[in-house]
């Protein structure tokens, strides 16, 4: 899929996954490429559009880890921590070959959203909207269907 029809698929599940957890899950969203050794931001929402990018190796820490080849390599793949807070990224999506999707609550932990049992809910619509990139990964080719 290209980058336009991904944005569509991302925002129409974002707000599936809001009103199954009854209000505003992710309120920051970006897709990011790896490029070798460099960092291309594709699409961002948020409230911190100006500092992401010099923001972001900080703000990924917790989530580093698992970001290894053998669990990124396909799209669809993706993983929470509990430990980031604030700016701190909570969640990825890998959407196709080194091109993830990071989810952000700037307001709450990891930790605190899974304690609302809405939570459960919500977490099958963002399992569904990474199917969607299992099936179909984000090509950035600019040839790309």
């Amino acid at each position: 899929m290209n980058l336009s029809t991904a944005v569509s698929r991302i925002t129409k599940s974002v707000s599936k996954l809001d009103a199954a957890y009854g209000r505003p899950l992710f309120d920051e969203l970006a897709i990011l490429a790896f490029v070798g050794r460099e960092l291309e931001l594709h699409y961002y929402r948020g409230p911190n559009e100006k500092g992401f990018m010099a923001e972001f190796a900080d703000n990924t820490v917790a989530l580093r880890t698992e970001l290894t080849d053998d669990q990124t390599s396909l799209g669809g793949e993706f993983s929470f921590t509990r430990e980031a807070e604030g700016a701190s990224m909570d969640a990825y999506i890998c959407l196709g070959p080194d091109i993830y999707l990071f989810c952000n609550n700037t307001a709450k932990s990891m930790q605190e959203v899974t304690e609302d049992p809405r939570w459960l809910d919500a977490q099958g619509e963002f399992l569904n909207l990474s199917q969607f990139f299992a099936v179909d990964p984000l090509d950035l080719d600019p040839e790309a269907s």
